[in-house]
């Protein structure tokens, strides 16, 4: 929190208090001094009583703009978390979407084909070609996403699919993938995967 309205708080009450206190010695009614040539004329007694009350308001609206923009900044707080790990999780899961990417490039060539629709491409490697689903919007794979790939595989006549997704495929999905041989390739799927190439590579040398 920044501290200036309590700076100014603080200044406003240190000057609310020294009116008061020449108001109380040099007013015209003073109780303190008993002689007339110390006494203050109405203007200036009058001033330095407006001052004090000014003062002392002045202090309380600024101890409120103080207490305000404390209780903003534990709303703002509170609000960053969630943010920054909303945040956190797009990021990341464009990064998935670009490994996968890279390692579907390594077996082969990606690309888009007339013969399915623009959600899907087609991957060519190995005298093979499968077809390929890549869920970029944040949400699990179900049943009905695999239906619709394997549809596409049956129209375009591709025997194999490929499905991405950052967070994964429910249980109906996963066992309709099985049956149409349709791969999964999710978080834990693609490390694995970059796993298996690295120690390959690594035999190789």
């Amino acid at each position: 929190m920044n501290n200036k309205w309590l700076l100014v708080s603080s200044v406003s009450t240190v000057l609310g208090i020294a009116a008061g206190a020449v108001y109380l010695l040099f007013a015209e009614h003073s109780l303190l001094l008993s002689n007339n040539n110390w006494v203050l004329s109405a203007f200036w007694s009058a001033f330095m009583l407006w001052v004090f009350v000014l003062m002392f308001i002045a202090a309380l609206v600024f101890n409120v703009m103080a207490f305000f923009e404390l209780d903003q900044q534990h709303k703002i707080n509170g609000l960053a978390w969630p943010l920054r790990r909303f945040l956190s999780t797009v990021n990341k899961q464009q990064q998935f979407m670009q490994h996968a990417e890279d390692f579907l490039l390594q077996q082969g060539k990606l690309f888009s084909s007339a013969k399915v629709s623009t959600e899907y491409k087609c991957l060519q490697g190995n005298g093979a070609e499968k077809l390929v689903y890549l869920q970029h919007q944040e949400q699990l794979v179900d049943i009905n996403h695999i239906r619709a790939l394997f549809q596409q595989m049956l129209a375009a006549d591709i025997k194999m699919g490929i499905a991405v997704s950052y967070l994964g495929f429910s249980n109906q999905a996963r066992i309709f993938a099985r049956e149409a041989n349709i791969e999964l390739l999710d978080v834990k799927r693609l490390k694995k995967q970059q796993k298996q190439d690295k120690a390959q590579q690594f035999a190789l040398v």
